[in-house]
């Protein structure tokens, strides 16, 4: 016989089982998350960061703790990601991929595949990767405004280098903002309770229908059982501009803003239920300076969207193009016995202060390479034992451009174009338009040697 406390104590295992085998209004119960675990697992991938096996083998040798016959371990970081298309794109987290050297990508098969980098977002934590692979399968995304709170969940992942561990649990909460102003990705983290762990990060996070709906990417260090996605149709727009240009361009407005609180609605003689975002100043020279909008506006509409929360409005304006015209409703009064008015105000969306420019003029001959070079670290250039000022590395090479068809790899340093001594893009861009025919030598280092990449000039026009 089982005591009345005994089964209390069972009772949560009993309802979760009982929720399982018997889901109210299911027109076939669940009974397991095995068909579509064993349907996506050869969609999900492992990443292992570290540094390139010459580098590592170089310090090795300083090591004597090392054995003469123990392999290097040039792996030190680990990670999570997924298969977004056949030709070899892999979305995983900008943590995972930042500053390392090395990126390799383990399949369901265990086959291992160098990575290229081909472009990152710090302020939404994603990265976008390449392999040259044949046969991958890609998964499908779904609509993570659709998703409901409660709604069942799974995680596939690397969780402290236990491959391929799969959790189980629920939407605990929409909307959240764990990061702070500096680094925000607008609010929108997905809340849950599957177990996700160090080696998650990356991972996608799959609805019952086999869609990813999120993105594995920070855990909570003061709680159990509370980790964040970052929402999937973030990703996608996120990935668009990654897969096109590397990196992500946002619009910027330029306004200081707050949400409303009932109070003040009510202080300032507004209607009870009237939402919006507060103006509480204006970024002088920015675009919202150039327009009408004025100090002590209420925002109310952005592109014909209500206006509820600050979040809101700032992925609305940063997922504009710059250049772009966003139509703009306010509420204004003039002064203080002034009714307040509705006000239809046109902006032109700037390119926020830091991002790159996306210039939409036709490419100059440094942009058909597809290639994005970075200064050398003084650390890397003690490495290489390069003059200061010497030479440009590679930190992304396009999918199918013209930089890859030559046959440059991230981490390359380009030291010489056309027998000109490389020291900035300007001026390797300048080399290249002055170039009218011929072939052009390109040299570059790569580990401890040096080689000579050519490329023809009719390419670059």
């Amino acid at each position: 016989m089982i005591s009345t406390s005994r089964f209390l104590a069972a009772w949560p295992f009993v309802a979760l089982s009982i929720l399982l085998l018997a889901t109210p209004g299911a027109a076939q119960p669940l009974r397991s998350f095995a068909p579509l675990v064993k349907a996506q697992l050869p969609r999900v991938v492992h990443i292992k960061t570290g540094t390139d096996r010459s580098t590592q083998q170089q310090r090795q040798q300083q090591r004597e703790r090392f054995g003469p016959f123990q392999p290097p371990e040039f792996y030190s970081g680990r990670g999570t990601g997924f298969i977004i298309d056949a030709s070899g794109l892999i979305v995983t987290n900008y943590h995972v991929v930042e500053g390392t050297e090395r990126v390799d990508v383990v399949l369901s098969n265990e086959k291992t595949y160098r990575a290229q980098v081909i472009g990152t977002d710090q302020r939404t934590d994603l990265a976008l990767v390449k392999i040259d692979a044949k046969g991958l399968i890609a998964v499908e995304f779904g609509d993570s405004n659709s998703v409901e709170v409660g709604d069942w969940v799974i995680a596939i992942g690397d969780p402290l280098g236990l491959n391929y561990s799969v959790t189980a649990g629920i939407i605990s909460a929409k909307g959240r903002n764990i990061f702070d102003a500096e680094n925000t990705a607008y609010g929108e983290f997905l809340q849950t309770d599957a177990a996700i762990n160090p080696g998650n990060s990356g991972g996608p996070l799959f609805n019952l229908d086999g869609k990813v709906i999120g993105v594995n990417t920070a855990i909570s260090s003061r709680g159990q059982g509370i980790g964040f996605a970052v929402p999937s149709n973030l990703v996608v727009e996120i990935v668009q501009q990654l897969r096109e240009y590397g990196r992500v361009v946002r619009g910027w407005l330029g306004v200081v803003i707050q949400e409303i609180t009932p109070e003040w609605v009510v202080s300032v003689g507004l209607p009870e239920e009237t939402d919006g975002i507060l103006v509480n100043d204006i970024v002088p020279n920015a675009p919202a300076s150039r327009s009408d909008l004025r100090k002590g506006d209420l925002l109310i509409a952005y592109r014909g969207e209500a206006l509820t929360r600050v979040p809101q409005l700032q992925k609305l304006v940063a997922f504009t193009q710059p250049g772009d015209t966003a139509q703009v409703q306010v509420l204004r009064h003039d002064d203080a016995l002034s009714e307040w008015r509705t006000v239809a105000l046109e902006i032109e969306i700037g390119n926020e202060p830091g991002s790159p420019e996306l210039s939409r003029a036709k490419p100059d001959a440094f942009d058909k390479l597809d290639i994005a070079l970075d200064p050398i670290s003084d650390a890397a250039r003690r490495r290489h034992g390069l003059r200061e000022g010497q030479g440009l590395m590679v930190s992304r090479v396009g999918a199918g451009g013209l930089g890859q068809r030559i046959g440059l790899l991230v981490g390359d340093i380009i030291l010489e174009v056309d027998r000109n001594e490389v020291t900035s893009r300007d001026q390797l861009a300048k080399v290249l338009l002055e170039k009218r025919g011929g072939r052009v030598p390109i040299l570059i280092q790569r580990d401890n040697r040096t080689i000579y990449l050519t490329l023809r000039a009719a390419d670059l026009r």
